[in-house]
């Protein structure tokens, strides 16, 4: 065991172990007991010198970890003595507590997931809003592109998250608003697509929302018309 600390020390590039004891900081009388009884080491010491060898506490301490399927658990003993038909229902019973579990996380993600849907058509009605405001007196008002419709929508989450932090923004707040606005981007991918109607392109949002954005191929870019 005692080889396994030195080996690294010496990977490390350190010959001599008072030189390591030295540069890090640890008497060089400790540092030598660690060496010769690696078990003995205290645990933040271990942190300490994994960190700085860059390898693991198991490796430090000379533990090797068990081989994969060696190490069964109480449960995994008492499935090992149950009879065929015992098993055969155990698994069914894992499979079904499997797809129960499956069907939960899939609830809680969505559950998680309407409110930025929520605000994802909310902020991008009050877009589409402000461009048919500046635009002119019967002019469409369209996108040239789906990614266009998306790159505008995303500007326009950051300019108003920008507004509300003001001139003398926190960074922390400013990460908040990233991580927002990635998962208001996250509901707009979700709930956006391209299909064709009448020979026009057309985004639609998701039925919830009742929402679809028309964009023209010639259009100009500037914004987008929605139709409920």
């Amino acid at each position: 065991m005692a080889s396994n600390l030195l080996e690294l020390r010496r990977a490390a590039g350190y010959k001599n172990a008072n030189d390591f004891a030295e540069a890090h900081g640890i008497p060089a009388s400790t540092y030598a007991r660690y060496e010769s009884n690696p078990d003995k080491i205290p645990m933040d010491r271990a942190w300490q010198l994994a960190d700085i060898l860059g390898t693991t506490i198991d490796a430090i301490v000379g533990r090797k970890a068990p081989a994969p399927g060696t190490a069964r658990g109480e449960v995994q003993l008492e499935y090992d003595g149950l009879t065929p038909e015992a098993r055969q229902l155990a698994d069914e019973l894992r499979e079904f507590v499997l797809m129960k579990d499956e069907k939960i996380r899939a609830h809680r993600r969505r559950e998680e997931e309407r409110p930025y849907e929520a605000l994802c058509y909310q902020y991008e009605q009050q877009m589409l809003s402000q461009m048919r405001d500046g635009a002119a007196f019967g002019e469409l008002v369209a996108f040239d592109s789906a990614e266009a419709a998306r790159t505008t929508f995303e500007s326009f989450l950051q300019e108003q998250a920008a507004k509300k932090r003001g001139k003398h923004p926190l960074k922390a707040q400013e990460l908040i608003d990233n991580r927002t606005i990635e998962k208001i981007m996250a509901a707009y991918d979700r709930t956006h697509g391209e299909f064709e109607l009448e020979g026009m392109q057309v985004l639609w949002g998701s039925v919830d929302h009742g929402v679809a954005v028309e964009y023209d191929s010639a259009a100009s870019g500037r914004g987008g018309d929605a139709r409920a």
